[in-house]
């Protein structure tokens, strides 16, 4: 064997390098969120600023009881709710004035992926005398961040223990993240039962949301890292399966457990290790939710993931055979009808979830798309890079048009 052929072995067959850190402690079980004061002391910090959302936590009494533990172990802090859903950047300005009056030591998060992203963006402004886009956009890379935790309501968005921040800007039609670890939070606290009052539709699209954190990654050329596919697949299966416990008995415990954990780690980069994780349906999502602040991030992704996958059927079919035969049991002996009927798989499950899967059921007008596509490629500056192959201004109209 020569040395060139050996060397091109290697190549083909050696894992990626990577770094994977993960410093996110996770508290997990029932009652665990009144553990807060406590492990905030333990972490050193005296005076917090806690960011909550909109009702949810004043009236399930869940603020009230994280207050008290913080009180029981002399903590001082300051509240800032309000907070919706796609999250402005205004949320970060107002809470870092308030953060920077009561010059406070450590940030708490109360909710789910909206909230946790405020107080990521909030940790790392908090240092920074800048516009609090910066670190969206992307013109400057954080160096110093303010330490944050979460107590988790929602399973989604798996920001409780990730590195990644989307904040947006509905008045120009921006909605973008970054990523740094600093930004992880030191703990997250998860607790099932505080999941029990999410409605159906709000766990629907936790559930959409967190398939594609680890189908993104899954789709990803791997160099024969299949302990990261294997990962994702579990995910994916675990997914399957809560889903469809859940539209039968939204309280089942073990479903809202296995549902919390997998929404965690499908967004810890446990699923990318080895690869190239261009999360490109997310971005085409972030133009749709940011042209449409009212959409829900998931609601986005199950209507335009399905037409992604068609759109790069060629390149991923031997992928999507498998993806068909591990996680929905479709063994058709041809590849192509075995890969389509897994998308017509993952696609039937978001509906009987509840979710309706056409742009224009979301009231998006056709009118618009060429918004959509302007503010994905920058008017038409760039193409949206996937490792297959990437798509054209020309090619992202036609995949919101198919959506349609």
């Amino acid at each position: 064997m020569t040395s060139r052929l050996m060397l091109k072995i290697i190549r083909d067959t050696a894992m990626h390098s990577f770094n994977l850190k993960i410093q996110t402690e996770l508290i997990f079980g029932n009652g665990r969120h009144t553990e807060v004061g406590s492990i905030i002391k333990r972490y050193g910090k005296k005076n917090v600023i806690i960011l909550y959302g909109q009702n949810h936590a004043v009236r399930s009494g869940l603020l009230e009881a994280v207050t008290n533990a913080l009180d029981a172990e002399n903590i001082d802090y300051v509240l800032y709710g309000g907070i919706t859903p796609n999250p402005e950047v205004f949320y970060v300005r107002e809470a870092k004035a308030i953060a920077k009056e009561y010059a406070v030591d450590f940030i708490l998060a109360i909710g789910g992926g909206s909230v946790i992203d405020v107080a990521k963006s909030l940790s790392v402004n908090f240092y920074y005398e800048g516009d609090a886009l910066d670190f969206s956009k992307r013109i400057v890379t954080p160096k110093k961040a303010l330490p944050l935790g979460v107590i988790l309501t929602h399973a989604s968005a798996g920001s409780e223990m990730s590195a990644s921040c989307v904040i947006s800007d509905s008045t120009n039609n921006f909605k973008q993240g970054f990523r740094n670890d600093l930004v992880r939070p030191l703990f997250a606290i998860t607790n099932p039962e505080l999941t029990y009052s999410v409605s159906m539709y709000q766990t629907a699209v936790g559930i959409v949301d967190t398939f594609m954190h680890s189908l993104e990654r899954y789709f990803n050329k791997s160099d024969k890292i299949e302990l990261a596919d294997r990962f994702a697949e579990a995910i994916f299966v675990t997914l399957r399966e809560c889903a469809e416990t859940l539209i039968a008995d939204p309280l089942d415990e073990t479903a809202r457990a296995n549902l919390m954990l997998a929404s965690t780690f499908s967004h810890n980069d446990v699923t990318s290790m080895g690869k190239k994780a261009n999360l490109v349906v997310h971005t085409l999502e972030h133009a749709l939710s940011a042209l449409y602040p009212s959409i829900a991030h998931g609601h986005g992704l199950a209507v335009l993931y399905p037409a992604w996958l068609f759109v790069y059927f060629e390149e991923l079919k031997e992928k999507l055979d498998r993806f068909a035969r591990v996680v929905f049991n479709l063994h058709h002996e041809d590849i192509d009808t075995n890969a389509k009927e897994g998308i017509l798989a993952l696609k039937e499950l978001f509906m009987r979830l509840g979710l309706t899967t056409t742009l224009s059921s979301l009231g998006v007008k056709r009118e618009d798309i060429p918004v959509l596509a302007d503010i994905v490629t920058e008017n038409g500056k760039k193409e949206l890079y996937h490792d297959q192959k990437s798509l054209t201004k020309d090619d992202i109209i036609k995949l919101y048009e198919s959506c349609f």
